[in-house]
């Protein structure tokens, strides 16, 4: 062996024994750390027990606090304010203000040095409960015309209690899927169900029954396409009847199947026996796999009977 060859070698060997050293050190006798984390939620605990006392939630001073940890230096790339838990108990409060102290706990091995609030002031109020249907969708941002197909949900309606004006800030009671956990292949999902406001942020301090969801699901897309309406009309009687149909109608289902869709038949409507202006529904027999898109029911074709009294009139006269 040269001169060389074991200068290389005694360089690898000083290397591994330095890191073994450093791997030893910093897992023994790692220093300790003050980290301080902001942004982190009050989750406030107890709402059901509220609620079924009649009460809910109102507002609160704070939703989120900042807290510092005492952890491991190398505990500090893998901890987040997500392990940080932050709670406030209000199942025993009267109504009005209260102050309830906030109880704090970070992830193993770490230790709460600081927390930027201590107590919280929670206004408690009367409660009201409202009935909504639970839909069942994509997170934001996804891809567009991208939706989820959905069969056999345990239920269709969620009970929600809130005070008054939390309810009026609900636009919709949904499941929300991550579309990486879907395919074109049914699969069973239980999801815990969310109050959300017209910008996808979800309400907090409101009680759902049930508080999830379980059902089977698919990837799936929507596609606008030509429809067609057929109309039958064998009366022979004094009235005109003219009317109007949506020209497009949007469906759903896998993309392997809708991709071939260019338009859908809708089942023929005998308008025969209307005598005055009508909205008449629309009735589709779907192809297995294919459906409605969200939003598309009650799609109707528009008639106006008029009476012929005119004609009628002037048939009159001629034979007069």
């Amino acid at each position: 062996m040269t001169d060389k060859e074991r200068k290389v070698i005694n360089i690898i060997l000083s290397l591994l024994v330095a890191t073994g050293a450093w791997f030893f050190v910093v897992y023994n006798y790692d220093p300790m750390t003050s980290v301080r984390y902001s942004g982190v939620p009050i989750t406030y605990t107890g709402l059901d027990t509220l609620a079924n006392r009649g009460y809910a939630v109102a507002e609160a001073n704070y939703k989120n606090v900042e807290v510092t940890l005492q952890q491991r230096r190398i505990d500090t790339a893998s901890i987040s304010s997500e392990d940080i838990s932050v709670t406030a108990d209000v199942s025993g409060l009267s109504t009005g203000e209260n102050t309830v102290s906030l109880h704090v706990s970070g992830p193993e091995g770490a230790q709460v040095r600081d927390v930027s609030v201590k107590n919280v002031t929670v206004e408690i109020a009367s409660a009201a409960s409202v009935e909504i249907p639970i839909s069942v969708e994509y997170s934001e941002g996804y891809e567009e015309n991208a939706v989820p197909l959905v069969e056999n949900k345990s239920v269709e309606m969620a009970t929600v209690i809130a005070t008054e004006e939390k309810l009026a800030e609900i636009d919709r009671v949904a499941a929300v899927i991550d579309p990486e956990d879907l395919d074109e292949q049914f699969k069973a999902m239980t999801l815990e169900i969310a109050a959300l406001d017209k910008e996808d942020n979800k309400v907090i301090n409101v009680v759902i029954y049930p508080e999830t969801l379980s059902f089977r699901a698919a990837a799936g897309y929507t596609k606008e396409v030509r429809l067609l309406v057929p109309v039958k009309d064998e009366s022979d009687d004094s009235y005109e009847r003219t009317y109007t149909a949506p020209e497009t109608v949007v469906i759903m289902g896998k993309k392997s199947i809708i991709d071939s869709f260019t338009g859908i038949t809708a089942n023929e409507i005998d308008i025969a026996n209307y005598y005055e202006d009508s909205e008449i529904p629309i009735e589709f027999a779907f192809p297995e796999g294919v459906s409605l898109a969200e939003g598309q029911d009650g799609l109707v074709l528009t008639l106006k009977a008029v009476k012929k009294e005119k004609e009628e009139k002037e048939e009159t006269e001629e034979n007069g």
